[in-house]
Parts: structure tokens; C-alpha cells; sequence
């Protein structure tokens, strides 16, 4: 998950500072998720949000089927 992570901010002309400040954290706590695999569906709908890219499920022939966006993030993380 990591390796793709920083290659969807690299693609996109990012790095894990610039995504940490976007979610608002340090960079040792985004690092910490990191280390442990700890991330969550919060953490990927920002990471969506700041690649201006989509977080989907998408079925074998490449239709989405659920797509997720800012307003799935848990109301206690806004």
C-alpha cells in the first residue's frame, strides 16, 4: 500500500510532506502510518481529494461501481 501511495504523489508531483500537510498531521505521524500499515478509508479519500484523482471500486470491465469523496470522511475527522 505505501509503494502506491507515494507513487500515485509522485505521478502526481507530490511527496508524503505535502500530502501530511494536507491531512493536517505532522510528518512522523504520517510516517507512523506508514511503518505500522495503518491506513484508512479517511486516509485514502484525502489522498483522492489532494491527486484530484477518484477512489472507486470498479468492476471487471472498468465501470465504477461505488465512488467515494469528501462527503464519506467521517464527520468527527472534518
Amino acid at each position: 500500500m505505501n509503494n502506491k501511495i507515494k507513487a500515485l504523489l509522485t505521478l502526481k508531483g507530490l511527496n508524503m510532506t505535502k500530502y501530511a500537510e494536507y491531512m493536517g498531521i505532522s510528518k512522523s505521524n504520517l510516517g507512523n502510518k506508514a511503518k505500522r500499515g495503518t491506513w484508512n478509508s479517511d486516509d485514502l479519500i484525502k489522498l483522492s481529494q489532494l491527486t484530484n484523482t477518484k477512489l472507486a471500486f470498479i468492476d471487471e470491465n472498468g465501470n465504477a461501481l461505488i465512488t467515494f469523496d469528501k462527503e464519506d470522511i467521517k464527520k468527527s475527522n472534518q
